[in-house]
């Protein structure tokens, strides 16, 4: 009974965690990014929610930060987080295996983008990649990325063939795949205390999420379009957000880490 009550313990505190890395940022955004637009209930609700906006090409509610469906389906997998990390590595291949099937046939499918890259089930494969290399679980890996290799030569000899089968987002896929499964095992000797790995995490988040629309504020009101200063723009709005918003979020969320942790060592 305690052990299980831990567990469940450990599940919340992940998920407060989450919440606190995610959306403090995220809302504040999406505030900005609403001012003089007009959208109904369900809408304001989807976009306040996030969750539902990974299904905005099948309810047509508008996204109005661009990339929150690729936040939507990440946090969908981290609903699912504490209940893989409690699997095996012989069902972690399982489930792998599975959602890797379903990126393989979806070039037939219907909505077959969905079925290959924004939605979970067929993008899942990739994420478990992420917990197997955690559990250095290569000799599996390793095969993998050949069999992603292959597939990224199969998706790239049909778009050159022209068989007429939407493979584009494929391709796109296999190649970070195989991209990102070569680099970030190499990237443990990195501690992450070095003080450079610390400034680009800090600015992942936020010039992911505004990047977007302070583009469109500087397109908009100051007529430029330049790439280095929309990009210089978007940089500096970061820095905003990172000094308001993400530093004290998370130096709160390292306080309950620790206090969490000091629970469970008693």
């Amino acid at each position: 009974m305690e052990r299980q009550h831990q567990k469940l313990g450990g599940a919340g505190n992940f998920y407060v965690d989450r919440f606190l890395r995610i959306f403090p940022v995220y809302l504040t955004v999406l505030l900005l990014a609403s001012l003089g637009r007009q959208l109904s209930w369900a809408g304001k609700f989807a976009n306040i929610t996030l969750f539902p906006l990974n299904y905005s090409f099948f309810t047509g509610v508008p996204v109005l930060i661009g990339p929150a469906w690729s936040l939507a389906c990440e946090a969908h997998f981290y609903l699912l987080v504490p209940l893989l990390v409690l699997c095996s590595k012989r069902t972690l291949r399982v489930i792998l295996l599975s959602s890797l099937s379903l990126f393989v046939v979806s070039p037939f499918l219907p909505y077959s983008t969905f079925w290959a890259f924004t939605g979970l089930p067929g993008i899942l494969f990739t994420f478990i990649s992420g917990i197997l290399i955690n559990r250095k679980d290569f000799f599996f890996l390793q095969r993998l990325w050949s069999v992603m290799a292959f597939l990224f030569a199969a998706f790239c000899a049909g778009k050159l063939l022209h068989v007429g089968l939407p493979t584009g987002i494929h391709i796109n896929v296999c190649l970070g795949y195989l991209t990102a499964v070569a680099v970030i095992p190499c990237l443990d000797r990195f501690s992450p205390k070095v003080r450079w790995d610390q400034i680009l995490g800090l600015f992942s988040y936020p010039l992911f999420l505004c990047h977007g629309f302070v583009a469109s504020l500087v397109h908009r009101y100051l007529a430029l379009s330049a790439p280095l200063i929309l990009l210089a723009a978007a940089i500096g709005f970061s820095v905003i957000l990172i000094l308001a918003i993400e530093i004290p979020f998370d130096r709160f969320r390292y306080w309950l880490r620790k206090k969490h942790h000091k629970v469970l060592t008693g």
